[in-house]
């Protein structure tokens, strides 16, 4: 009767031990199972993040090649619409201007340098006027605007001594020049050929 709960007893003792233990290696199964797929779903995740990468690294590259393509297009297109419009603009130009001629009227070329021209005139007369009212013998300069530039114009010459970019450039030139000439005189005149002032240099003066 004794030996019979004591084996009992051992028995379920063992039974306890063998339950405890099987527990513990599932416990341990179990964290390995989660660390497995815990895993798996990392590398799922890294690979799928990496496919992202890839495929959107595809869709900016042809993007970039539609976009450079449609500036592309847009530059034949502008070339085009800017090559018509200057043949277009060209063609009523040239209308036009016939059109002007056979009525008799200039163009607005044609008046602004027809206006040029008078200036010149007028400033040439001017300069005559002037240097007739200069005593015998006196060396004359003139300063006159034509052709968009200031000009020292020695009187009687048929080509101008210099030309400058602006007035006060000229006028020392003039003045220059007509120093170690006395008698000299210089005449400086406004852009609309009229007289502004005349500088007198005498012998004495030298």
């Amino acid at each position: 009767m004794n030996v019979n709960v004591s084996e009992q007893a051992k028995r379920f003792e063992e039974g306890v031990r063998t339950s405890a233990h099987r527990a513990w290696l599932a416990g341990l199964g179990a964290v390995a199972l989660v660390e497995e797929e815990g895993k798996g779903l990392l590398d799922s995740s890294k690979t799928f993040f990496e496919d992202l990468i890839k495929r959107g690294e595809k869709l900016e590259a042809r993007s970039k090649k539609e976009m450079e393509k449609a500036k592309q297009e847009a530059g034949r297109v502008r070339g085009r619409v800017e090559k018509n419009l200057d043949q277009v603009t060209g063609e009523i130009d040239r209308r036009v201007t016939g059109a002007l001629h056979r009525i008799g009227v200039p163009t607005r070329t044609e008046i602004q340098a027809l206006t040029r021209r008078v200036e010149e005139l007028t400033a040439r007369a001017a300069g005559r006027a002037a240097a007739a009212a200069a005593p015998a013998g006196v060396k004359v300069y003139h300063v006159t605007w034509a052709d968009e530039q200031w000009k020292v114009e020695a009187e009687g010459a048929t080509r101008a001594t210099s030309v400058h970019p602006t007035k006060d450039e000229a006028v020392t030139a003039a003045r220059e020049l007509a120093h170690g000439q006395e008698p000299s005189q210089v005449v400086v005149y406004k852009m609309d050929g009229t007289v502004q002032t005349r500088y007198t240099y005498e012998p004495a003066d030298a």
